[in-house]
């Protein structure tokens, strides 16, 4: 996996071949389909491996304290405030690498609907908090994927601004942790 990932990161993703990764590996490609039979079975296997990284980040900076869905997308921003350029590229083009096969998407769908399924509200608090994490998920993806020119700058100004959204909801009287 280590392999993949280093792939990944020195091509942005360009040139992810199984014979890159093997030969990033030192093995040869047969050993490494011995173990992923395809492509999207590596990504998968990496995506699974990123994504667990980052929730297991996030769990951290949750602490032991009452948490509810606004908390977590706290904690979920501050880790992406922590992230560097690396991670984030990495995950976007994991994600992006497996969208023609939508049943190994699963994993990237529920965690998306435990961030964003509590929150579904058309107005008020929980749709503050929402229309932040959707602002920050969408800068992901438009400067990991090369999509926009996305400074490092900017990319951290809409991140905080998304935080001090969320922070505020906080910070209001009328809402209680679950």
């Amino acid at each position: 996996m280590d392999a993949a990932e280093a792939v990944i990161l020195e091509s942005g993703g360009r040139n992810f071949t199984l014979d890159a990764v093997a030969e990033r590996a030192g093995i040869s490609k047969g050993g490494l389909v011995y173990t992923f039979a395809t492509k999207d079975g590596l990504v998968y296997a990496a995506l699974e491996r990123e994504m667990a990284r980052f929730q297991e980040a996030v769990r951290q900076r949750l602490g032991s304290g009452p948490t509810g869905p606004v908390e977590l997308v706290l904690a979920h921003i501050e880790e992406a405030l922590a992230e560097d350029d690396a991670s984030t590229q990495m995950a976007a083009f994991l994600i992006t690498a497996l969208v023609h096969a939508p049943d190994m998407l699963g994993p990237v769908r529920r965690l998306y609907s435990a961030l964003l399924d509590p929150l579904r509200s058309e107005h008020g608090e929980f749709a503050e908090v929402r229309h932040a994490l959707l602002a920050v998920e969408g800068i992901f993806l438009l400067r990991g994927l090369g999509f926009a020119e996305v400074s490092a700058d900017e990319l951290k100004s809409v991140l905080l601004h998304a935080r001090n959204i969320v922070l505020a909801v906080l910070n209001r009287s009328a809402y209680l942790p679950l």
